[in-house]
């Protein structure tokens, strides 16, 4: 008997266990909204629990246990909890007591982000696509919540950072996904060319493309002629009649600076103060005929500046950009000429899009420490009554912090005035575990040392020239990191998450390298063989990190390794050389290098980036005569850069010449190079040798510049580029 009643025991207290599992209650004639999200709400307290939880459609209510209330009911009355009159769109209502919980939500997806603002109070998280955080509960219980109407700071929120992409990770952090964006958008930024391509219009008519002040140039459009306004007209009408669902359409420039110049052109510029007057005209014109379509344009670079005596049309959108912005501060203080632009165009629209950058385009993989900076920003947009937010990070490429930049900005992005400390210590924790503190000390220091320095932060900045990455700040953290990870034996994600975070700094040593004289010695010391067997523990790292590409314009580690060997090669070459004392025929730009014509046999060749290590001339062409430490020589090589993005273009023919005497020269190699479209940078080295050394005091290299970018670039006409880096003589 004794054991019957302990086991009617046992079945009682079960069943009371199972009695925890709220019940979510959905009225009779609920919204699909509401349906969906009670449905994801029923998917994660089960799988909290382990228990079925029961999902019911009616008017009774459970008369004793937990429950959730998704949506209006005719019964919330009997547990004291009342929808509101009205909520915004994706605004949501959340209120608990007494163990009943109401969720309410603006819109198809208010009520989808109140459960997850429940679900974070209960513990889960999603801190990117591959770690969430679903935590077991025996004996769940509801919080109890004072009446809470949560609506976002920005009614757009778009992240492009890699987890975003993740549509259930963008959903849950309550941002656009791809899927919405696909949805809404018809065209997306730099249309132009789609409005009135080049390749069909240039040839037969030139002038509907900008003039540059020497000749037609496809890089932009001609906003005074009423043929292209015709013309653009006609093109979106057909994209929309394909696309009818879409509501946003993007008229807006190409993403350069060869806007027209036309006297029409100029006399509008000067007459509205700003190119972005003569835009606007272009743009309203347009969208007059789409009054049932939201017509966005840019504030780029040359249109940034606000016009006057100019409204945008009430269905047009302005997309402001701050990619000019030092991002070491807050804008306010590190770019007051972007914060006057933004209070102008507040006060000529409502319908304001801040197209802000978090990222730092040619070093993904840098250390990049604007954290202090992002918070301030969105509080900015939106005390100027920002409407829509674009955060530009490192699109579907994972990079230095990205899980975790992406994880904050969701958050500020949604309420500004939350607290930054707060979230991240909360992603910390539960994303490196104990190894938290050691990132935490890694990043303040960081941003200490940036600010120490300046607090100079640029979009295009490398490590080679950032002061504020000391060897002293890199080793001290590299080692303290080093020692975390013995903390997470048994803690693989963990263990990768803090590789991820380390990565970076080793960059930043080996980046900098290469212009540090001793270190380079140092590498040339070794074999190539060596040199890598070295690099492929950075490849497997970056692999085993989900380090992608290394930079915007799709850089693998193993392409970075290979283009590293090579600079190395060069640079062992270089040591050799026997070239001195260059006197240039023609002047560098002074921009670069100072324009000194020591830069070519400083014995320190360039790479990727025209700014370090290379002299550049612009619409001039290289012509050097070196002298020679030797009275020989059986060798001669020059190197040149390639960026056509940036007009730089390889010579379009090199000519080598030794002399006797510095007066006579004598002919020895020609190359010509021919000129093709190519986005990729590259560097090409020109070079002559003979078997036999020939008696020589000077050499002479010739280069001839093509003199301006080919007609079929985009800048065409403007005087273009080439660099040359070092005259190498052995």
């Amino acid at each position: 008997m004794r054991f019957l009643i302990l086991l009617s025991v046992l079945f009682r207290l079960t069943a009371d266990l199972e009695a925890q599992t709220p019940t979510i209650m959905l009225a009779p004639n609920a919204q699909t909204a509401d349906a969906r999200a009670a449905h994801i709400l029923q998917h994660y307290l089960e799988a909290m629990t382990g228990q079925k939880v029961a999902l019911q459609t009616g008017l009774k209510v459970p008369s004793d246990g937990a429950v959730v209330f998704l949506g209006p009911h005719p019964n919330l009355r009997l547990v004291g909890l009342q929808v509101p009159p009205s909520m915004p769109d994706e605004a949501y209502f959340i209120h608990g007591k007494n163990n009943a919980f109401l969720i309410a939500g603006g819109g198809t997806l208010g009520s989808e982000y109140g459960v997850y603002d429940l679900l974070e109070r209960l513990g889960c998280r999603k801190y990117s696509p591959r770690d969430s955080l679903i935590p077991h509960i025996d004996m769940l219980s509801l919080p109890d919540v004072p009446p809470r109407l949560e609506v976002p700071a920005f009614p757009y929120r778009e992240l492009h950072y890699e987890p975003a992409f993740d549509a259930d990770w963008a959903r849950w952090h309550r941002l656009r996904t791809r899927a919405d964006k696909a949805r809404d958008w018809g065209m997306f930024v730099h249309t132009f060319r789609e409005l009135c391509p080049p390749e069909v219009y240039f040839d037969k008519h030139p002038e509907y493309f900008s003039w540059n002040g020497t000749q037609w140039s496809n890089g932009q459009l001609c906003l005074s002629n009423d043929t292209v306004r015709q013309l653009a007209i006609a093109a979106l009408r057909q994209k929309i009649t394909d696309n009818p669902e879409a509501l946003y359409w993007s008229v807006s420039q190409n993403d350069n600076y060869d806007y027209c110049k036309c006297p029409r052109c100029a006399a509008s510029d000067n007459r509205y103060g700003s190119p972005a007057g003569t835009l606007l005209d272009f743009v309203n014109s347009v969208a007059a005929e789409f009054p049932e379509k939201t017509i966005s344009t840019l504030a780029y670079q040359y249109t940034r500046q606000a016009p006057v005596g100019i409204l945008p049309a009430s269905n047009v959108s302005i997309c402001l950009c701050s990619i000019e912005c030092n991002r070491g501060l807050p804008i306010a203080e590190g770019c007051p000429d972007f914060a006057r632009d933004l209070a102008e165009w507040s006060r000529l629209t409502d319908q304001l899009m801040i197209w802000d950058y978090v990222v730092q385009f040619r070093s993904f993989v840098s250390p990049f420490p604007n954290w202090h900076t992002l918070q301030p920003n969105l509080r900015l947009f939106q005390n100027h009554g920002v409407r829509m937010v674009f955060e530009q990070g490192t699109g579907r490429d994972q990079s230095e912090f990205s899980d975790m930049r992406a994880y904050l900005l969701a958050k500020l992005m949604w309420n500004p005035q939350a607290n930054m400390d707060s979230i991240l210590l909360d992603f910390g924790k539960g994303y490196y575990g104990t190894a938290q503190p050691a990132v935490q000390d890694y990043i303040r220091d960081l941003t200490a040392s940036m600010q120490a320095a300046g607090s100079q932060l640029w979009i295009y900045g490398i490590p080679q020239t950032e002061k504020f990455l000391t060897d002293t700040l890199l080793e001290k953290h590299l080692i303290a990191m080093l020692d975390a990870k013995d903390m997470l034996q048994n803690d693989p994600v963990r263990q990768r998450h803090l590789l991820a975070a380390r990565l970076p700094m080793g960059f930043a040593r080996v980046e900098k390298a290469k212009t540090d004289s001793v270190a380079i010695f140092d590498m040339l010391s070794d074999s190539p063989e060596q040199c890598r067997e070295a690099f492929q523990i950075f490849i497997d790292n970056c692999q085993e990190a989900g380090f992608r590409n290394l930079h915007e314009n799709g850089y693998s580690p193993e392409a970075y390794v290979s283009d590293f060997l090579a600079f190395l090669e060069r640079q062992r070459t270089a040591a050799g050389s026997v070239a001195y004392a260059p006197e240039l025929t023609f002047p560098a730009a002074s921009i670069y290098a100072n324009g000194d014509p020591n830069e070519l046999t400083n014995r320190r060749v360039g790479e990727s980036d025209y700014r370090y290590n290379w002299l550049g001339f612009q619409g001039e062409h290289l012509q050097a005569v070196v002298r020679l430490n030797s009275e020989t020589c059986k060798e001669i090589s020059v190197s040149f850069l390639q960026d056509q993005q940036s007009w730089v273009f390889l010579p379009r023919k090199v000519i080598f010449e030794t002399s006797l005497n510095g007066q006579y020269f004598e002919h020895v190699y020609e190359e010509s190079i021919d000129l093709v479209p190519d986005g990729q940078k590259a560097v090409r080295t020109i070079s002559w040798s003979v078997p036999k050394a020939r008696v020589a005091q000077y050499v002479r290299v010739t280069a001839y510049n093509h003199l301006t970018c080919p007609a079929w670039h985009s800048c065409n006409g403007n005087p273009c580029w080439i660099f040359a880096d070092e005259v190498v003589v052995r």
